[in-house]
């Protein structure tokens, strides 16, 4: 970030009260939809969202045969919640079923290994994406020959957040089953506010699941390492625009009569379009987060391996 641009953010953090506040969130969002906008985001977001449709089901598999000993039934049950809140049931029975399909496919144990293989290696490709995507809004990139070795690397780092994922997808389902005690508990104590106060807990046990995901990817995916103050900082400014564009785009996308001009394929399309709007907001998130590093003059830092640079114009006489 320019100094030209920090000497303005710090000006207006130094104003008192809810104003300077208020007008260094807006500078904020203006850089920050300087740095999207300059990224060819529709590009990142359709590339991201190609991939999803290939990557979701092996990525689902992934996480259930994984975590599916010790959450048995829950798991499954909960993966199509969390998919039905998100996407809508229509396309969550797509994935679902696709996610049979491919299942069904593994006849005996080589296939069933050489089939793992592949679901693994689909699934990482989408993580790659992301990956280098948040690279190019971040500008940074590896100077290291990438090796097999280094490649194997990152096909792991990507599976290891995958299984982090499945993590939360467990204390999701965990969550949810509080909720449904704490729920019986509120009808009987409050009845007339036990729906305000579920409708209050669902959407904060959003955000803190989001966020926390959010976290994970800023932190651990790109070949930059923000400060862990910066990352979370970040994935909750994404997390609440993802909340607040999950709800947008469900009710835009489920009225917007898909099925009339798609008839069977309306649900992979509804799928795609969610994907294609959700990985805008995730890019902006991470030009925001990177924005708020500038600002707080803790610049995202490389890796071992990578660099940070710029883009410069050369002017030829």
């Amino acid at each position: 970030m320019n100094s030209k641009f920090s000497i303005r953010l710090h000006s207006e953090s130094a104003k008192k009260g809810a104003t300077g506040a208020v007008l260094l969130f807006l500078r904020l969002l203006k850089q920050s939809f300087k740095t999207f906008s300059a990224n060819d985001p529709l590009r990142m977001a359709a590339a991201t969202a190609f991939f999803t449709m290939f990557a979701l089901p092996p990525i689902l598999i992934i996480i259930i045969q994984a975590l599916g000993l010790v959450f048995e039934r829950n798991l499954s049950r909960g993966v199509f919640s969390r998919l039905s809140s998100t996407i809508g049931r229509t396309s969550a029975h797509q994935v679902i079923d696709t996610l049979h399909a491919i299942r069904e496919m593994a006849s005996n144990w080589y296939a069933s290994i050489i089939g793992f293989v592949i679901l693994v290696f689909v699934a990482t490709n989408l993580f790659k994406i992301i990956k280098d995507s948040i690279n190019q809004i971040w500008k940074i990139r590896m100077i290291a020959k990438q090796n097999f070795w280094k490649t194997m690397r990152g096909r792991w780092q990507a599976l290891i957040i995958i299984m982090l994922t499945g993590t939360l997808f467990c204390i999701a389902i965990l969550a949810e089953g509080m909720q449904t005690y704490l729920s019986d508990e509120l009808v009987s104590l409050l009845p007339g506010l036990a729906d305000y106060l579920n409708s209050i807990f669902n959407y904060g046990f959003s955000i803190v699941f989001v966020t926390a995901w959010f976290v994970i990817l800023f932190r651990y995916l790109p070949d930059g390492r923000p400060l862990w103050t910066v990352a979370i900082a970040g994935a909750f400014f994404t997390s609440i625009c993802f909340n607040i564009g999950k709800i947008i785009l469900r009710l835009l996308l489920l009225q917007s009569n898909l099925n009339n001009f798609y008839g069977a394929s309306a649900s992979i399309v509804l799928l795609l379009l969610f994907v294609f709007y959700s990985s805008l907001i995730l890019y902006f998130g991470a030009a925001f987060t990177k924005a708020w590093a500038d600002y707080r003059e803790t610049p995202i830092k490389p890796k071992t391996g990578a660099i940070r640079y710029r883009w410069s114009e050369i002017h030829e006489e």
